[in-house]
């Protein structure tokens, strides 16, 4: 995070053209960051040709959360991955982390641009934990912040922080989905973001599954597309502790 030396600042305006969250307002012939409304994601880093942008040398455990999923560069917090995190969806056709019968859902909240409070990535977590929805299994970035994974409550020192975005995995019995659907459709009306949820479930040769049927009962219009993952890896065992030394 940054913050701009008002002294060094001659008001060129070079900063607001990197900031992807409209966090730096120009006033009276200066720019200054909305604290608030940044993100940390360090896109300004090093944009100002005065150098009127100086780094903040202490940050908070929040901000440091906040800065690990805004940087576009990624982060160990991130488990490496660029931005929000999570990559359970991509391994799930290697991993024994899908139980048979079972769905998995990404959530996906908010984009950069957009960004959201962790106020509305709490309602939606916990509108549908409330209907079955569990967490995958292991540890995931939003950890940090979640106390209680059976309730999906977040830390409430943490609801009024502004993200980029952010991506969790549930999952949950296949007999749910209807009701995690109609919460899906709920909790979309009660929140002040962009929110892209999507299913993960094995398919047949038409890009079909039974479950999927009650996207017609709900007037849920079946998705035009999809990411496929082929099958070509090596599923691991189911015990994972026989797996061969790396």
């Amino acid at each position: 995070m940054s913050y701009i030396d008002q002294t060094l600042c001659t008001g060129c305006k070079t900063c607001l053209l990197f900031c992807p969250d409209d966090a730096i307002d120009y006033h009276d012939g200066k720019s200054s960051i909305d604290p608030k409304v940044c993100t940390l994601c360090g896109c300004c880093d090093d944009r100002c040709p005065s150098g009127a942008l100086q780094p903040l040398t202490e940050l908070t455990d929040l901000q440091i959360f906040q800065q690990a999923f805004g940087n576009p560069r990624g982060s160990k917090v991130t488990g490496g991955n660029a931005g929000r995190g999570g990559k359970e969806i991509k391994t799930l056709d290697v991993k024994p982390t899908l139980k048979p019968d079972h769905i998995s859902i990404c959530l996906d909240m908010g984009r950069p641009g957009v960004g959201l409070y962790l106020r509305d990535a709490e309602k939606i977590i916990t509108a549908l934990i409330a209907v079955g929805m569990e967490f995958l299994e292991g540890d995931f970035p939003l950890a940090t912040i979640i106390p209680d994974r059976t309730t999906g409550k977040f830390r409430p020192d943490c609801l009024d922080l502004h993200m980029h975005s952010l991506l969790a995995e549930g999952v949950f019995h296949k007999s749910k989905l209807p009701a995690v659907l109609k919460a899906v459709l709920e909790v979309s009306q009660e929140i002040d973001t962009v929110f892209c949820p999507g299913l993960i479930l094995p398919v047949d040769e038409n890009i079909d599954n039974e479950a999927l049927r009650c996207l017609d009962d709900l007037g849920i219009p079946r998705p035009i597309r999809s990411k496929i993952n082929v099958g070509l890896g090596k599923p691991y065992p189911p015990d994972l502790s026989k797996l061969p030394p790396l």
